[in-house]
């Protein structure tokens, strides 16, 4: 997979577009309680530390997630429990879900180097396509040796724009890859180095079905 250094470009302004909204929150209920220092407002003090723990968590959950994603460490995964519980977290107040049941698939999966990472690209990449909100469901079987997993993404529009199915199957050329693109492009660049054949299809009316095979 040759390195493409407009790619690392892209995907670093991705990392801050979705970092910089949660930040900036932290530091907005910061100067607020600053401003009140000489005139304390136990209201407004209230709204800035609730401000703040709000923020501070959705900066917390979207860096765990985006270690497992793009990160070594997701290479290594064992288990699909903290997996889980980082999804749960990242989609927590939005208008998707994920129906993902604990032992689905077995934890067996995660011998194979790079499939947990692959699978939960796969999530994030699902949960773009459901720009109006819907439910992603997880399912598989088998283990390091060979299995095959499914991510449904269900609602609308249930698809991928053409963009980012070219970039997922990377006929898109590097320097066609935009900042809503290269997670698409990041994704299938994975699964290609760790041997997982990736495809996204439509499966009716709002459906898409990605499936990861190995």
């Amino acid at each position: 997979m040759a390195f493409d250094i407009r790619i690392l470009e892209l995907l670093a302004s991705r990392l801050c577009h979705d970092l910089v909204s949660p930040v900036g929150a932290i530091r907005n209920g910061l100067e607020l309680i600053e401003e009140m220092e000489d005139e304390p407002n136990p209201s407004f003090m209230g709204e800035a530390i609730k401000l703040i723990d709000h923020s501070s968590g959705q900066a917390d959950r979207r860096l765990r997630l985006f270690r497992l994603a793009y990160g070594v460490a997701g290479r290594e995964v064992r288990g699909f429990g903290e997996m889980r519980a980082i999804i749960a977290g990242w989609l927590e107040g939005s208008r998707t879900a994920a129906v993902w049941d604990a032992g689905v698939p077995a934890d067996a999966v995660t011998e194979r180097t790079g499939i947990a990472k692959v699978l939960l690209n796969t999530i994030i990449l699902a949960e773009e396509a459901l720009t109006h909100g819907g439910s992603i469901t997880v399912a598989g079987q088998g283990d390091g040796a060979a299995g095959r997993l499914t991510v449904t993404a269900a609602g609308r529009p249930g698809a991928l724009t053409a963009a980012s199915q070219a970039a997922l199957d990377g006929t898109a050329a590097p320097d066609a890859v935009t900042p809503r693109t290269v997670h698409a492009y990041v994704t299938g660049r994975f699964a290609e180095s760790y041997g997982v054949r990736l495809s996204a299809q439509p499966a009716g009316p709002d459906t898409l079905v990605f499936t990861l095979v190995w």
